[in-house]
């Protein structure tokens, strides 16, 4: 409420839009929502409210109506958020709407600093939430982002530097009324119960968990987070090599020389450089929107460590860790790191798709399948991740599986990063089976089709950059 009266007087109520998403977790937040939108109308604020739709069951799932089964207790607020996510992504895209304002405070920053430190984030997560990020996807749905205008809408939180308290004051002042949700105060949801404790040492200076004290240490990272990202974003741009159709990140592994097992380069023998350069290598390549864990780019950096060490004898091949596998160089690469895999039933597939859509797969890259110029296509088209298809079309995927040998040979894809790339399918109007168009990262039938497969963050060099 607070944010829509601030916004609305700076840049007038013209240019804004509001809208709430009812996650429908309580009976009376339809009211809330209702209540949201009559004051929306006081303003002058044009408004509107998407409501979550939940099933019972797996079976129950959706996704022409975007409805999903209700996640457990310790995954609700997870789920939750990406499906608002995915609401916000669609309200942007029908309204064209470029910037979404979030109410995030100091408080919210205090407590996102406290989860992460107890999660073991590196420095990327210790320094808290961004004002300003592109907004994040959400769950593995299809997500249409066909118009030539469509863009990823960028994420603002301009109240980051106000405290709740100055935030009540301003209510109170200009007769804002508000709702306080009553789920903020059920503990068994981490991040409520650190809200309670930041709570309870507002008044006390000295108390580790001072609201004050943990934004002072989130600020000094942001700046060390500035000062070593100087130095990342230098070393990217001129070593990394970045394939944005397969979605993979290459790194040199020696200096001034194919051999892998010489010296390593400066990345790896700079500790904190290191930890950044593997954050940035790993959030490029999954594209999620939370930095990665501490133990995680430590997984990565002690598998590093031991293979340049010359006591060490080398067993292994790839480590896991993020949904990010880094597969150990040879005389022909570097370090790769690529998406680990997807498991079976990981990724939802997604079906029943109209020529000329781009959809969002696995959040990480956008696919569009067209016809070729002056061809006309009638049907459909469907994709699913390796193993799902393997599993529903074996027949027809084991014709092609040779021919992918041939092409691994000829391309150098390795045979990792084949098997996490998408399985594109073509039901064609009069044919009763579907046919295999894309798989393991090539084409095998031509159906004057072509198909486009790109990383979500683009041709852009893994997000480095600073805005606070």
């Amino acid at each position: 409420m607070a944010l829509a009266y601030i916004v609305s007087r700076a840049v007038g109520t013209a240019n804004c839009y509001a809208f709430t998403v009812d996650h429908g977790f309580r009976p009376e937040s339809a009211l809330e929502a209702s209540d949201v939108g009559k004051y929306m109308e006081q303003l002058g604020i044009g408004h509107e409210t998407r409501s979550l739709k939940w099933g019972t069951c797996h079976s129950d799932i959706d996704i022409d109506n975007d409805v999903v089964p209700l996640p457990p207790t310790n995954r609700l607020e997870e789920v939750a958020r990406q499906r608002r996510y995915n609401a916000l992504h669609r309200i942007c895209k029908e309204r064209g709407i470029f910037a979404v304002l979030t109410g995030h405070h100091a408080g919210d920053q205090a407590e996102t600093f406290l989860l992460r430190f107890l999660r073991q984030s590196g420095i990327s997560g210790l320094a808290g939430m961004r004002l300003q990020s592109t907004l994040p996807f959400g769950l593995n749905t299809a997500m249409d982002m066909s118009s030539e205008k469509a863009t990823i809408p960028v994420l603002v939180r301009p109240l980051l530097n106000f405290n709740k308290a100055s935030l009540y004051r301003i209510c109170k002042n200009h007769g804002i009324r508000w709702h306080e949700d009553p789920s903020n105060s059920d503990t068994q949801f981490r991040r409520n119960a650190l809200r309670q404790e930041i709570g309870k040492a507002t008044s006390d200076k000295d108390s580790p968990l001072n609201a004050d004290t943990l934004l002072k240490v989130c600020s000094a990272i942001q700046d060390h987070r500035k000062y070593i990202n100087k130095n990342v974003s230098f070393l990217l741009a001129k070593y990394a090599r970045l394939s944005t159709s397969l979605g993979t990140l290459e790194l040199p592994a020696g200096i001034g020389s194919a051999d892998c097992n010489r010296e390593p380069p400066r990345w790896i023998r700079n500790a904190s450089l290191c930890e950044q350069v593997l954050a940035s290598a790993i959030a490029w390549v999954n594209c999620k929107p939370h930095p990665p864990e501490l133990a995680h780019l430590h997984q990565f950096g002690n598998a590093i460590i031991k293979h340049y060490d010359s006591k060490h004898t080398a067993s292994r091949k790839s480590v896991s860790a993020a949904g990010v596998m880094m597969l150990f160089p040879s005389t022909k690469r570097g370090w790769l790191f690529c998406r680990q895999p997807p498991r079976l039933g990981e990724i939802l597939p997604q079906e029943g798709l109209l020529p000329g859509t781009t959809v969002l797969w696995d959040n990480r890259l956008l696919i569009r399948l067209e016809p070729m110029p002056g061809h006309v296509f009638r049907g459909t088209w469907r994709i699913y991740s390796l193993r799902d298809a393997e599993q529903k079309f074996s027949r027809r995927l084991a014709k092609h599986q040779s021919m992918s040998r041939q092409t691994a040979k000829s391309t150098g894809i390795h045979h990792i990063v084949q098997a996490s790339q998408p399985v594109v399918l073509v039901d064609k109007a009069g044919s009763s089976q579907p046919q295999v168009l894309f798989a393991r990262g090539s084409f095998f039938v031509d159906m004057c089709l072509s198909v486009s497969v790109q990383t979500l963050k683009g041709t852009a060099d893994p997000d480095t950059r600073e805005v606070l």
